[in-house]
């Protein structure tokens, strides 16, 4: 057998696997913590020990997370297990008589089916705050081993998440059934000796040098040497609570905790179409960026009666509700806006793009130029040239777009349904659903995190930084409250847009001799009614 080297949470972890009563272990904590270097290593060192384990590693998503996370990985590290490695989806490792199986499953459907027959000695659910306690609860009932041994559930998760609450209920406050049958490992960013190995080169240091120091001096040094531990703890107080210190009571800042349920939000891509009709109003949105991610959704409204609720939601409502279903996200970087804007073109089939009468798109592209033209325009031209609609600037209001976005959550977790304060039922007139498409989204909104000095407001961080959740969050911000609850727009805005409708630089320049003209004729106007002084 050859050796497996493990960090010492990680040999923790193996020991919990091995010794512990618990059929469940949870690992959380900061990220870059080895959570799922450390799966992988258990589980390998496990089936070398045992002969015919069967083991299950399961994740949210195949390319984005599967892959990068783990398959490559154990190719890389473990270059003699190639052989005995496929990674197409379903993935397998086999040693000997034991073996490895890679799943992934997007929504509760796919797990049921993934796991309905299943039969493990070790289930590891790798992010498993990315999937619901009812997933969760599903995936358990495959572990049940043949072979006498105590089959095992190990959940792998960082601090933020669609079900990081249900797992602070289990493992932090013990609120839970038989809590005896839940452990819990805390590992941190410091507990990764791989962010500092070079540093370590430099200062003439070992790796049991560095494990030899005290939990404090090894949390000091990563801040200080390792160069992403040193952007986890620099970070916003609230948001290095979550990430590097990975601290239980920091879930109190996630701005949607109390009003987004993963479960009764998403939907299965089928049941789009289900709920799309020929006259439904379609919109899309994009919060623009060259540098930081450039996130576009598409949606459409529609009013359900309540048959149609009943039929296609299991929603039991007396009156009808319009329901906004985003269904295609598209996430870019480092691309023109001419690139973006093709890209959002090909990726709306060709029978699509009429029907969307709104583009919403972020103020800064209607400031920000990457030609002679911004962006705005350049965008707009390439969508005007496939019949679909130029560029309008999106309603900004942070808060009051947060506050939209929450009450359409909460009606979707109530299946159209909430309670005033007064304590009495009563029905939403509007809910949001997300189709399962949109996994990039769906991770985005739990890790969304309140401002604590401006509580209404979801936490901004520095703009030298590129925060998928907060690119995607201001995406569909965008979206829901220039269409459903937009604000009057100011001359400024008005004038920006006519500038993103031009179609060439010369009829843009005429048009902004014509728009200076008119402010000027305003402001003459208003000169001449102000009140003179000597009146």
């Amino acid at each position: 057998m050859p050796q497996i080297e493990l960090q010492p949470k990680q040999s923790e972890l193996l020991r919990l696997i091995t010794e512990s009563s618990a059929p469940v272990i949870g690992v959380g904590g900061g990220r870059g913590a080895a959570k799922s270097s450390g799966a992988d290593r258990c589980a390998i060192a496990l089936m070398y020990e045992n002969e015919g384990l069967t083991i299950c590693m399961i994740m949210r998503t195949w390319v984005k997370q599967m892959v990068p996370f783990h398959l490559e990985p154990i190719r890389r590290d473990f270059p003699w297990l190639s052989a005995g490695l496929t990674s197409s989806p379903p993935a397998m490792l086999r040693i000997g008589r034991s073996r490895m199986e890679f799943k992934y499953a997007e929504n509760y459907d796919a797990v049921e089916e993934a796991f309905r027959s299943g039969n493990y000695d070790l289930i590891f659910i790798d992010q498993a705050e990315q999937f619901t306690w009812r997933e969760i609860s599903e995936i358990r009932k495959a572990a049940r081993s043949k072979g006498g041994r105590q089959a095992k559930t190990v959940l792998l998760f960082n601090m933020r998440g669609a079900c990081i609450q249900d797992l602070r209920k289990v493992f932090y406050t013990r609120e839970v059934a038989n809590p005896e049958d839940y452990i819990f490992l805390k590992v941190n960013p410091w507990d990764n000796v791989e962010w500092v190995r070079a540093a370590l080169e430099r200062d003439g240091l070992t790796i049991a040098d560095y494990y030899a120091l005290t939990d404090g001096q090894r949390k000091q040094y990563a801040a200080l040497h390792g160069p992403y531990t040193r952007q986890l703890a620099s970070d916003d107080p609230v948001i290095a609570k979550a990430d590097w210190e990975g601290d239980w009571d920091s879930l109190e800042g996630s701005y949607f905790a109390n009003s987004f349920d993963l479960e009764s939000t998403r939907i299965a891509a089928g049941k789009v179409e289900q709920l799309r009709k020929p006259w439904s109003a379609h919109w899309l949105a994009q919060d623009w960026g060259r540098a930081h991610y450039c996130a576009t959704y598409w949606g459409f409204r529609v009013a359900l009666p309540p048959h149609e609720a009943l039929k296609y939601l299991g929603w039991e409502l007396t009156k009808p509700i319009n329901v906004t279903v985003i269904y295609r996200e598209m996430i870019v970087s480092e691309l023109e806006s001419t690139d973006v804007g093709q890209n959002v073109v090909d990726a709306t089939p060709k029978d699509e793009r009429e029907k969307h009468k709104r583009f919403y798109l972020s103020p800064d592209a209607f400031g920000a130029k990457d030609s002679p033209n911004t962006i705005a325009m350049k965008e707009s031209a390439v969508l005007r040239a496939y019949g679909m609609p130029v560029a309008s600037m999106a309603d900004n209001d942070r808060k009051g777009g947060w506050g939209l976005m929450s009450a359409l959550f909460r009606a979707a977790k109530g299946k159209g349904w909430g309670i005033d304060k007064d304590g009495k039922r009563f029905q939403y007139d509007d809910a949001l659903l997300i189709s399962s498409e949109c996994a990039e989204l769906l991770k985005a909104i739990p890790a969304l995190l309140r401002d604590s000095k401006d509580i209404d407001d979801v936490l901004k961080t520095d703009k030298s930084r590129a925060m998928i959740e907060q690119d995607c969050g201001d995406a569909l911000r965008y979206l829901l409250k220039s269409m459903l609850s937009p604000r009057n727009k100011n001359q400024e805005e008005i004038d920006r847009e006519r500038l993103a409708a031009t179609e060439s630089v010369h009829e843009y320049s005429l048009m902004q001799f014509k728009l200076t003209m008119e402010r000027d004729a305003r402001l003459k106007r208003a000169e001449e009614r102000r009140p003179s002084h000597w009146e």
